[in-house]
C-alpha cells in the first residue's frame, strides 16, 4: 500500500479540480481494496461556518499530522514534487503499522459522515468522500507514515504519535 500511495502522490495533477477529485478518489480506492489491514481510526468530519475559519482549521489539521512523521520524504504541493532521503537508518524491518492520512475541505454544508467506530462505518465514509464531485472539492491532502518502505511504525509509536486513534471494532 506505501508504494500505491507513494506514486498516487508522485503523480497527481493537482493543477485543477478534476485532477485532485481525481487524486482523493484514487487514494480512497487504495485504502477500500486493502480494508482488510485495517486496525485503527480516527476520523471526524464538521461543518464550519465561513471560508477563512475553514482554510485555518485545514492547515492546524495539516501542520499537526505533518508534524508526526520523523521526516517528510515525499510531497506534491502544488504539482511541486519533492523527495528527500530517509533519515532513520536502513532496517530490514517493515512497518507493522501505516497510516494514512486524507484532510478534505469541501463545499459541503454538512458533515461529510457521522462518528467512525467500526469497519462498515469506515467503509461508508471512505465511499461518501471518494463520491466528493469536483465543483465540491476544495482542498486534499494525502498524508502517508511512513512514507519510505524501509522506515518503520510499531505499535508503541502509533500509540504515542497517534494518540487519537482508537482501535476499529
Amino acid at each position: 500500500m506505501q508504494s500505491e500511495i507513494s506514486e498516487l502522490i508522485r503523480n497527481a495533477d493537482l493543477s485543477s479540480s478534476e485532477g485532485l477529485a481525481e487524486q482523493l478518489q484514487e487514494a480512497t480506492l487504495v485504502l477500500l481494496r486493502n480494508s482488510a489491514s485495517w486496525t485503527h481510526v480516527c476520523a471526524s468530519s464538521q461543518e464550519v461556518k465561513g471560508r477563512e475559519k475553514a482554510e485555518i482549521i485545514f492547515q492546524e489539521f495539516s501542520v499537526s499530522e505533518r508534524s508526526k512523521f520523523s521526516s517528510e520524504t515525499l510531497s506534491n504541493v502544488n504539482g511541486q514534487i519533492r523527495e528527500r532521503e530517509a533519515v532513520s537508518p536502513e532496517s530490514d524491518k517493515t512497518a507493522d503499522y501505516i497510516v494514512v492520512t486524507l484532510l478534505v475541505g469541501t463545499e459541503d454544508d454538512k458533515p461529510l459522515f457521522a462518528e467512525v467506530n467500526t469497519l462498515a462505518e469506515l467503509e461508508s465514509a471512505l465511499k461518501r468522500i471518494a463520491a466528493t464531485p469536483p465543483d465540491y472539492l476544495l482542498t486534499f491532502e494525502l498524508l502517508l507514515s511512513p512514507q519510505e518502505e524501509s522506515d518503520y511504525l510499531s505499535y508503541d509509536e502509533l500509540l504515542t504519535e497517534y494518540q487519537e486513534m482508537r482501535l476499529l471494532v
